[in-house]
């Protein structure tokens, strides 16, 4: 995998809006097998959207990423930009620890 994305990494996907119907439009995501659709009432044909969400699964063997973002999308890594790594929390010192 040309980038090191993890489980719990904040991600961006880009979409371009197809057609419209009523106040739902269609989504077309690079690479992802599922269409996608969202309501959006300004929303034309042929514009670009990036939408940001968390990565939940990464199969290093197919370059593959999932995201949970408009439902979960499963997208090539190669497709994604990479908005924040995750940081695991720290743990912190028991008060008791801190009073000697």
């Amino acid at each position: 995998m040309a980038r090191n994305i993890k489980i719990g990494d904040r991600v961006a996907i880009s979409a371009t809006v197809g057609k419209r119907i009523d106040d739902r439009v269609t989504l077309h995501i690079l690479t992802a097998n599922n269409p996608s659709s969202i309501i959006d009432p300004k929303a034309k044909p042929g514009d670009r959207m990036r939408f940001e969400g968390e990565v939940i699964y990464v199969d290093e063997d197919l370059g593959r990423v999932t995201v949970q973002v408009l439902g979960r999308v499963t997208v090539e890594a190669s497709t994604v930009e990479l908005v924040r790594k995750y940081l695991p929390p720290t743990r912190k010192k028991p008060l008791r620890d801190m009073v000697d």
